[in-house]
């Protein structure tokens, strides 16, 4: 069954269900004739629920066999001995055939040692490869043949409303091999969620998130990866869902993934514009100031200028700013199109590592 079938014939479902337990109701139509109808339509709808049910079991087998669960050692000294001890668990996503896995910076931070297990049960240790900090992304490295790397989907086509599935190791659950999974859909898109990582361009899902599913993948109904789960919200210290977590959109870890597999070290592009946290008025960002020598001061970038475009993305507000330059890593050239004294220009410049001063 293909995925916009399914699509068609989920809504079906419930309605099978609650077909399939109440038969009195379909018990006494006013003709044999009627109650012959109503026998094929409960069997149809029947039919088409197993299908669906059988489209599904096979899309989690699919997305199981790339999502791994992570687990990190920390050493402690006890009474002048080295004692290691397990210090946490998440989740992450096989991205290559060479052993390469995706997951967050949080889930293997200050780790003695990382283990990856997989689908198949399989223990195998783990090599921190590369990491990203100021975004979260961490790339391991294990040794094992066999790997199924996981199908990325076009960000720019996820919608709202669409169904999600997002599938990790949920409070150690997964610890046996096998990776949990939960339905959702994704509730909003271009989220910008604060705290020590930068979470821009976020998609926002309903599918339960929990502590352990971080670094792991979201996917679609095709089983093709729409964003790496790393956040959600709770109401209080229990940590527990309530419907909004939040995940790194492909298209994010895509523009940044083959430099952090090439084990360069991976920083954000720097341009050195501060702009303004208010919306300008008739759009855009005002520039508050040009750091000294920065991409933006060579080609002549000044403070006041109006940026109202990077590329074909149009530039309406602050969170349109942060959001497009969440996809830009360092030696990319983009073109800035702005306003000054009424009249509009564009600039290209080449986007440089940051030092570690200017960010």
């Amino acid at each position: 069954m293909t995925a916009r079938r399914l699509l068609r014939t989920l809504p079906m479902l419930g309605l099978a269900l609650g077909l399939a337990g109440s038969g009195s109701a379909l018990a006494a139509p006013a003709t044999v004739k009627g109650a012959k109808k109503a026998r094929d339509d409960e069997e149809t709808i029947l039919r088409e629920a197993r299908k669906i049910e059988r489209s599904m079991v096979n899309l989690v087998g699919k997305i199981r066999e790339s999502t791994v669960a992570v687990v990190r050692y920390v050493e402690k000294d006890e009474g002048g001995r080295k004692v290691e001890t397990q210090a946490g668990v998440g989740s992450g996503v096989v991205v290559d055939r060479g052993g390469k896995i995706f997951t967050n910076v949080h889930v293997i931070k200050n780790a003695s040692r990382v283990e990856v297990i997989f689908s198949d049960g399989e223990v195998c240790a783990a090599e921190i490869f590369n990491q990203m900090p100021f975004y979260d992304f961490a790339l391991l490295k294990v040794r094992r043949g066999r790997l199924k790397p996981a199908e990325w989907a076009a960000t720019a086509g996820v919608e709202t409303g669409q169904w999600s599935i997002a599938a990790g190791n949920p409070r150690a659950l997964a610890m046996d091999g096998q990776p949990i999974v939960t339905l959702g859909i994704v509730s909003g898109k271009g989220r910008v969620a604060g705290g020590k990582y930068k979470y821009h361009n976020s998609i926002q899902t309903d599918a339960e998130i929990n502590p352990g599913n971080s670094g792991g993948p979201l996917f679609d109904l095709n089983g093709r990866i729409i964003g790496i789960n790393g956040l959600i919200n709770t109401l209080d210290a229990s940590k527990a869902n309530v419907g909004v977590g939040y995940s790194i959109p492909a298209a994010q870890v895509q523009a940044f993934l083959p430099a952090l597999i090439s084990g360069d070290p991976v920083e954000p592009g720097y341009h050195g514009l501060v702009v303004d946290s208010q919306t300008a008025e008739g759009g855009g960002v005002i520039v508050k100031s040009v750091r000294r020598g920065s991409p933006a001061d060579k080609v002549g970038l000044r403070a006041g200028d109006r940026i109202v475009g990077i590329g074909s993305n149009p530039i309406d507000n602050p969170k349109d700013w942060a959001n497009i330059q969440a996809m830009l890593p360092n030696g990319r050239t983009i073109s800035i199109r702005y306003a000054r004294n009424n009249r509009f220009s564009t600039k290209k410049l080449t986007l440089q590592r940051p030092d570690k001063e200017k960010r």
